[in-house]
């Protein structure tokens, strides 16, 4: 079921470029979403490809050209942000720097006529919510980035909306005080069970937090689905190569062996009559360098190679074999048994059950 759903919207504006102070048109087109109640669903791409529109026209502070936009089955494309029944927490805290914290808490409440001993028991119960407990009090320039962002977030949920929005909220923090607010984003929507339409161009940042995941680019939604599916079994190469899967090869299958210019593979999960075009993706976890190239299982295949690059990650390598004129990026475990050698010749060895091929379109 439906609770909010945008049905073939469209917006449309003109940007200016200073270099030729030539006029541009940048839209959003034909946009079909459906988000469920209580779900976290992320808008993921990156800067210039619409996500921000889309939040903005679910809030209200923009409004399409074409489409609707319902929340809980009733049209709101042209009701105003108040009566929407949404919050938003921007990437900047933008706090009242007159107020206390406690006061920057409550104004949303004052604004829709509680009284004050409420507000203040409200703005505690929140501030004590995430983790501010006492702070009342002090001022914003008192707070660092991660807490000012920890007074925005209560003051958008103390007055208790069906939807959060959240625009990048995370972006300006250093990775500590980010990996925090992550984990208090993920315990806040457990326990409130709210809506929450989240928008980032950090796939990481996507994949921890979300039960859903729409990818977009130049303002069209490229795939939907849930992060491990995403990133496993994409039906789109332009999503794989967002998302950082670097072992992406152009060739063509037949009889369930595929082949480009560096190698020729099994595929035991894609069956075609005829020659197809594509493109295999090698995830490089399931990538690992062998002492031999004896085949000990049913599913493995093996590739030669030699080592060209070897990068020490803390728990894991990063490697590059080169096959062939092509490049394979290895995620490697330092728990192996063995030592690499650059320029030494190596085997691969490859999970067939793990390789994913995107047929073109």
């Amino acid at each position: 079921m439906s609770f909010i759903r945008l049905n073939g919207v469209e917006k449309e504006y003109k940007t200016k470029r200073k270099q030729t102070d030539k006029r541009q048109r940048f839209c959003i087109r034909s946009i079909d979403l459906s988000i469920k109640k209580g779900e976290f669903f992320t808008l993921l791409g990156p800067s210039g490809c619409g996500k921000t529109t889309i939040l903005k026209l679910v809030a209200g502070l923009l409004r399409p050209d074409r489409g609707d936009i319902c929340i809980e089955n009733k049209e709101v494309t042209r009701v105003p942000p108040e009566q929407r029944g949404v919050s938003m927490v921007f990437q900047e805290a933008l706090l009242f720097p007159h107020m206390t914290v406690g006061e920057n808490i409550s104004f949303g409440l004052k604004m829709k006529k509680i009284n004050k001993r409420e507000r203040t028991e409200r703005a505690n119960d929140f501030l004590k919510l995430v983790g501010l407990e006492g702070m009342n009090l002090a001022y914003p320039s008192q707070l660092s980035g991660g807490q000012k962002q920890r007074v925005s977030l209560a003051r958008a949920l103390v007055t208790k909306p069906e939807i959060l929005l959240m625009d990048e909220p995370f972006s300006a923090l250093d990775p500590g005080t980010r990996e925090e607010m992550r984990r208090l984003l993920k315990k806040l929507h457990r326990e409130l069970d709210i809506t929450i339409l989240f928008v980032t161009h950090d796939r990481e940042e996507a994949f921890e937090l979300s039960d859903r995941v729409a990818v977009l680019k130049n303002g069209k939604i490229l795939e939907v689905g849930m992060p491990k599916d995403l990133y496993e079994r994409t039906d789109t190469v332009d999503v794989a190569e967002f998302l950082g899967l670097r072992n992406i090869y152009y060739g063509i299958v037949y009889e369930q062996k595929f082949s480009c210019d560096a190698f020729q593979l099994q595929l035991l999960n894609y069956e075609a009559i005829d020659v197809t075009k594509g493109w295999l993706v090698i995830r490089p976890e399931t990538l690992s360098i062998q002492k031999d190239n004896i085949n000990t299982e049913t599913n493995s295949q093996y590739l030669q190679g030699t080592m060209m690059d070897i990068s020490y990650k803390g728990s894991f390598y990063n490697l590059n074999v080169q096959v062939g004129n092509e490049n394979l990026y290895i995620i490697q475990d330092t728990g192996t048994e063995f030592t690499f050698v650059k320029g030494g010749i190596v085997w691969i060895g490859i999970d067939s059950t793990k390789l994913h091929f995107i047929k073109e379109i």
